[in-house]
């Protein structure tokens, strides 16, 4: 990440992260949009792992899993970086303006900062990174939080794969019926 990220900005520091990445042939304008409106439910996986966890599959537009998840949206440099994020202890902490994620509630115990970024390669062609930052804000929470990130990373993980296979495939079909 530049040092310029909104990320970098919002979660400088942190205790455990997770960073994907993909190469997608179509501009970086029309990436940017399918990252921001992503539709999960083109994945069977990725529907059934949200049910697993019990998180709503209602709707599985990424702006749909923002809004129903609790998750605020933080910034966005288009079409560079778009980034979301939240606050909790046990359950989520509603924040209602990105100055309160960056100074944090005091009943927070963990801050989670969430973004794509794009940066173009050449012409008509797009990398797309996403990257979680989870900062732990205090020893106990970091003890705790390890167990269960240990256990659910490998399926966040695999949601973050399979999400920039989708951005790749909708972003793409986007450019090729320009031709059509």
């Amino acid at each position: 990440m530049s040092e310029s990220a909104l990320i970098d900005k919002f979660l400088p520091e942190y205790t455990f992260n997770e960073c994907h990445e993909i190469v997608v042939n179509s501009p970086i304008e029309e990436v940017y949009e399918v990252t921001k409106n992503v539709d999960l439910s083109k994945s069977t996986l990725i529907v059934t792992l949200f049910k697993l966890r019990g998180l709503p599959t209602r709707r599985m537009t990424l702006q749909g899993v923002v809004e129903d998840v609790g998750f605020s949206r933080l910034a966005e440099n288009y079409p560079i970086e778009h980034l979301v994020g939240f606050l909790a202890n046990r359950n989520i902490v509603p924040i209602s303006t990105a100055k309160e994620f960056l100074t944090h509630s005091l009943s927070a115990k963990v801050k989670v900062a969430w973004n794509f970024s794009l940066s173009e390669i050449s012409p008509g062609l797009t990398r797309v990174t996403t990257e979680t930052r989870v900062l732990c804000l205090s020893n106990m929470t970091r003890r705790i939080f390890k167990g269960y990130w240990m256990f659910f990373r490998p399926f966040s993980a695999l949601i973050r794969r399979r999400m920039l296979k989708i951005v790749k495939r909708q972003a793409e079909l986007i450019g090729w019926n320009c031709y059509l």
